[in-house]
This record gives C-alpha cells, structure tokens and sequence, in this order.
C-alpha cells in the first residue's frame, strides 16, 4: 500500500469516527433532553474546515519534510558506497598489476631456466651426435653446430 492510500484510509477512518461521534452526541442529546439539536448550533463549521485543512497542511509539510530527508541520505549512501566501490576497484586492479608482474617475471625465469638447461644438454655433443638426434626426431640435419643446437632446443621447447 503506497503512502497516499494510507493517508486516504486514515482520513476515510477519521471521517467515520467523527461522524459516529456527531451521530452519538446527537442521540444522547435526544434521549436526555427529548429534543434534537443543531450540532452546528456548537461548533463553528468555517473553524471545523480550517482545523481540518490546517491538520492536512502540517501533515503534507511533515511528509515533504521526511521524503527531503529520505532522499538526503539516500544519496550520501549512495556516493559513499560510489567512493567505496572506486578505492576496493583500484586496490583490485594494482593487486591484479602485481600479481600480472610477478608471474611474468617467473614465466621468464623458468624459460630461461629451460633455455640454459637447454644448451648445456647439447653443448658437449659433437656434430655428428646432434645430426642423429635431429634424425631421431626426424627434423633437417644439415647447418652448422649452433644451428644444429637451435633446432634441437627449439623442438624441446614445443
């Protein structure tokens, strides 16, 4: 139920009340006196609809009042929460940088790793013991020791 058909059921509620109450007064008046009297003989009715209007008034300036609120703090929430989620996303992003860093720097190191432990594996072989394991592998054997060694190397590193 949204706000103006409580308010509306409030006021309807009230209504009721007051008429129930007029039509109370009335019949006791009634019985007690034997006669009717004009319930607008004791109040002022101009004075009645002003009290009314007056009490809609101060409720709707109430009203205006706590929605301006409402909408205050929903919106300092809500650039705080901005602010928040912009420092949590940079702490993520320079913590993804680094860790992007550091397993660069470890996948070269353990390329370099292989690519040393690499050419010392071949760099005792003579000429003619690189060709048979170029043919072992069935890749070309023809080119100097150096290039020899690079082919070898490089079929490792697949």
């Amino acid at each position: 139920m949204i706000v103006q058909d409580r308010y509306t059921s409030t006021v309807r509620q009230a209504q009721e009340t007051w008429s129930g109450l007029l039509e109370s007064v009335l019949d006791n008046q009634q019985k007690a006196f034997g006669h009717s009297v004009s319930p607008f003989g004791l109040v002022n009715p101009s004075a009645a609809i002003d009290q009314v209007f007056d009490l809609w008034t101060k409720t709707l300036e109430v009203q205006r009042e706590a929605a301006k609120t409402l909408v205050g703090v929903t919106v300092t929430v809500g650039e705080t929460l901005r602010t928040q989620a912009q420092s949590v996303g940079e702490m993520v992003r320079e913590q993804t940088e680094s860790a992007n860093r550091v397993a660069r720097e470890q996948v070269d190191a353990v390329k370099q790793a292989a690519e040393e432990q690499a050419v010392r594996k071949y760099a005792d072989l003579t000429k003619a013991e690189l060709q048979d394991a170029l043919d072992r592998r069935d890749l070309p054997k023809t080119g100097n020791v150096d290039e020899l060694r690079a082919r070898l190397i490089e079929d490792d590193q697949k």
